[in-house]
């Protein structure tokens, strides 16, 4: 078997399909121009392309400068190429460089090498270039391309850790003054991914807890690498301040990271205490703390509860940091990243107009960047809810915006929460088997997400099983219990108590949620039919007048047409009976 050392380039077009869906003959008249022009510029460098599927191709170099060479002068031709295209049509490669060790099968290549630079390809963004270390430890002095450092990455089959570099290949660095291989925070803070580290605890007891203390730091490092949304810095990396006090920002400047978990631990008697905070890493403000207690024989369960806490805390408390930095920025300034994250605040279904709002920044976003799944899955969860919260008089064609919204995301399988807007959406539209197959992707690849929790609770009421919903929307709020989707999680659990018999307790969560959240309107469809259920009509009438103060045009006709109904015409027939008790008007 011969081996030999070589520069493997992995290059393929970021969501093909949905340019072929698009526009076929258009599209593969477009890739047959690009890939003679990625010809002649691999044999340009000294390369040869010894494999090509589909929309993709691997080629190999002499050298690791050859090919990022290479890679760069592929990115610019095919921008300049691409230019009179509409943004929609344009092809966009994702380019993969790795120097490694490969087997030699006639005129293909095998083995890790090859297959290090395919996932270094997969998590480049649309006309980026990501390299591995062992290729950028070549490019000192030779190459003007600014690079920046995405810390390691745990690679799909890959037995070890890598570490990753993005090149800048629109960004020039000096030669004489080497790579940027460290990036400012202004770099930093342009990606479209935050990023974290999860620091080794203080232990504050004794030598023979370190094995929990390092447990702890590896199971919460282990649950937020699952969170999609941001990326974090491996273990390995995060452990070599072990025992050394380092300044946050001197953390960040050195990782590339934005925000900083860090925590203590102390056992006093049979009890122990674990004390978290998440820091910025630029300010150094604490943007979330908490403290957590446990007896010691319960160590090991301890330790998973904190790790699905904390992730599921620190979730939307980063969502909130990157909201915040994106209010800051002036609009001429705004990616597509960031109209995403101006949205957020109004995607949860509390006012049509908040809810109207989001609708605008994500279509922003989708100008921006035609092929941005989330925008498309998100805008989706915006136009379901303006159906089922009956915020328009059309809900059928917010539905079919929602089902249109759903398909323009095309691949969103490696975002849970694209997945659980997606499966939001098509649960509301009535499509509940659709929907489940995104909410169970979405808890496959992050488990600690709240919103696919309670989005699964929901679908559990719409299949009528109460007892599975209720346990779900315990698990959304026991990760997430500050979230702003809380009331809707708490609706939900009202709702299957409900279903379940206990219309007493389920009233209370409503009246609860409607004294907290006074301009979530929609509560009092169901404080109004389940106190006439209850045998309750003067509350029921009140609750009605409140909800036709609020929503004049509620009707129960509009309300039982809704599809997600479909699955529980029992409870679509009860409510509607409750609804008319109160004195609600038919049509």
């Amino acid at each position: 078997m011969d081996r030999k050392l070589a520069a493997i380039l992995s290059a393929d077009v970021s969501g093909f399909s949905r340019l072929a869906a698009l526009d076929e003959e258009g599209t593969l008249r477009t890739l047959d121009l690009c890939r003679g022009r990625i010809a002649e510029l691999v044999g340009e460098h000294g390369g040869r392309i010894f494999g090509s599927a589909g929309d993709g191709f691997v080629a190999e170099f002499p050298s690791a400068v050859r090919a990022v060479r290479c890679s760069v002068e592929i990115q610019r031709r095919l921008f300049s190429l691409s230019q009179d295209l509409p943004a929609d049509r344009r092809l966009e490669f994702r380019i993969g460089v790795n120097l490694g060790d490969v087997v030699v099968s006639g005129d293909d290549l095998l083995g890790d090498g090859v297959n290090i630079a395919a996932r270094m390809q997969e998590i480049a963004a649309p006309s980026g270039i990501c390299i591995s270390a062992s290729v950028r430890e070549h490019l000192d002095g030779k190459v003007p391309f600014a690079l920046t450092s995405l810390g390691e990455r745990n690679l799909k089959n890959i037995p070890r850790p890598i570490f990753v570099f993005r090149v800048d290949w629109q960004q020039e660095a000096p030669v004489d003054g080497g790579i940027l291989s460290v990036p400012t925070l202004a770099v930093r803070r342009g990606k479209d991914q935050p990023s974290i580290v999860v620091m080794p605890f203080d232990n504050l007891s004794g030598p023979g807890d370190e094995y929990f203390v390092d447990g702890v730091v590896e199971e919460i490092t282990a649950a937020l690498s699952r969170v999609r949304e941001f990326f974090v810095i491996a273990r390995q990396s995060a452990f070599t301040y072990k025992g050394r006090f380092v300044d946050v920002r001197e953390i960040g400047r050195e990782l590339g990271v934005n925000y900083v978990v860090e925590g203590t631990v102390r056992r006093g008697g049979d009890r122990l205490r674990i004390s978290v905070q998440l820091v910025d890493a630029e300010t150094r403000a604490q943007f979330w703390s908490d403290r957590y207690e446990g007896a010691i024989e319960d160590v090991f369960e301890f330790q998973d509860k904190i790790a699905a806490q904390v992730a599921g805390a620190i979730h939307p408390a980063i969502r909130d940091a990157e909201i915040e930095l994106a209010k800051r920025k002036p609009p001429t300034s705004l990616r597509a990243y960031d109209f995403v994250m101006r949205a957020y605040p109004n995607l949860w279904g509390r006012r049509k107009e908040t809810n109207n709002q989001a609708i605008d920044l994500l279509q922003q976003a989708i100008a921006v960047d035609p092929g941005y799944g989330r925008a498309h899955a998100l805008l989706a969860w915006c136009h379901a809810a303006n159906a089922s919260y009956l915020w328009t008089g059309e809900p059928e064609g917010e539905l079919e915006s929602a089902r249109a919204a759903v398909k323009a995301a095309g691949s969103i399988s490696d975002d849970p929460t694209a997945l659980t807007a997606a499966g939001a959406a098509m649960s509301i539209c009535g499509d509940q088997q659709r929907a489940t197959t995104y909410i169970e992707k979405a808890l496959t690849l992050d488990p600690n997400n709240a919103w696919a929790w309670a989005r699964l609770g929901w679908l559990a009421i719409y299949k009528d099983e109460a007892t599975h919903a209720t346990e779900h929307f315990q698990r959304a709020m026991a990760l997430s219990p500050r979230d702003p989707l809380a009331f809707n999680m708490r609706m939900g659990m009202a709702f299957s108590l409900a279903m379940a018999g206990s219309l007493t307790q389920a009233i209370a969560i409503v009246h609860d949620v409607a004294n907290s959240y006074p301009d979530v309107s929609w509560c009092y469809r169901h404080l109004t039919a389940w106190s006439a259920m209850n045998g309750d009509l003067e509350t029921a009438r009140w609750a009605a007048q409140k909800l036709l103060a609020a929503e004049p045009g509620f009707t129960i006709e509009r309300y039982r047409a809704l599809p997600w109904f479909q699955s529980i015409p029992q409870w679509q027939d009860r409510m509607a009976e409750g609804l008319r008790m109160a004195g609600l008007p038919e049509r």
